[in-house]
């Protein structure tokens, strides 16, 4: 065999062994793929049936009621002053000073041994009680019953002034009791009403 031909027998053998080789390599070997981006797990939709926690709120502290005085206890206290060994003038005062003190009937019936031993010339224990609307309604009929039975000059004056309070419980039965002492309604003129109580004072007084 010639040398030329020799060459090219030793360069085929090497050319199919280096194909050979490189063929093995690539069918045991797995080619890298890129990774695949996951999918995001769905998230769970939020709960529409749960409601938000109510604010919390402190209770209230109860109310205390007003503990009413009975008749009974009520007559007690009353008895203690008309048994004292004070003066009549005295014993009004602490009549006066126990009804502001007492509700219900145990102040109705205090009012009324207030009104025995009141004098016209202490009436200043009375005529609070009588003008302020907000005193007991029954206290208040108490108190006006034992005003019409009072000197005149005295009358007048208490009388003015529950005619210009609309919401005194007596207001309707003193404008009775005026228009028949005037003789005529002067409505709502307070003026002319005033006018005529001081004409009458005056005529009171000759």
């Amino acid at each position: 065999m010639s040398t030329k031909k020799r060459l090219i027998f030793i360069g085929a053998g090497i050319f199919m062994v280096a194909a050979l080789y490189i063929g093995w390599q690539y069918a045991g070997s797995t080619p890298e793929l890129p990774p695949v981006a996951s999918k995001p797990k769905d998230q769970p939709a939020p709960r529409t049936d749960i409601q938000p926690l109510a604010p919390k709120v402190t209770p209230a502290m109860p109310g205390i009621a007003t503990q009413l005085t009975t008749a009974e206890e009520g007559d007690v206290l009353i008895d203690d002053i008309l048994r004292s060994d004070k003066e009549i003038p005295a014993m009004a005062q602490d009549l006066h000073n126990l009804v502001k003190t007492l509700n219900g009937e145990a102040q109705v019936n205090a009012s009324r041994h207030l009104v025995n031993l009141t004098s016209d010339e202490d009436y200043n224990l009375i005529s609070g009680f009588l003008v302020d609307p907000k005193t007991n309604p029954e206290v208040i009929e108490v108190l006006f019953s034992d005003l019409m039975n009072r000197d005149r000059a005295l009358q007048i004056p208490l009388f003015l002034n529950i005619l210009k309070n609309p919401q005194h419980p007596q207001n309707e039965e003193v404008r009775n009791v005026m228009t028949i002492l005037a003789g005529e309604d002067f409505e709502n003129n307070y003026a002319a009403w005033d006018q005529w109580g001081a004409d009458e004072l005056k005529s009171l007084r000759e």
